[in-house]
C-alpha cells in the first residue's frame, strides 16, 4: 500500500480526495461532525477522507502518531 495514502488512524484504509469519493461516499463526508467547522468548498478542495474509518484529514494537519 503506498504510505503516503495509507490512513493516519487505522493504517488499513487509502486516504482519499473529494473527486475519489464515489455519489455515497460523498454523502456521508458531508454528515460528518468536521463539517460544521469548515465550509464545504474548503473540505472538497483540501481535506482528504478514509472511507473505512471516517478519519478526515485537513491540510497541513500533523498525521497522528
Amino acid at each position: 500500500m503506498n504510505t503516503e495514502r495509507s490512513c493516519p488512524r487505522c493504517h488499513e484504509g487509502v486516504m482519499q480526495t473529494w473527486e475519489e469519493l464515489n455519489a455515497e461516499e460523498q454523502e456521508v463526508v458531508r454528515r460528518l461532525p468536521s463539517s460544521a467547522d469548515y465550509s464545504a468548498g474548503e473540505r472538497q478542495r483540501t481535506h482528504q477522507w478514509c472511507t473505512r474509518c471516517w478519519y478526515e484529514r485537513t491540510t497541513g494537519e500533523e498525521e497522528i502518531a
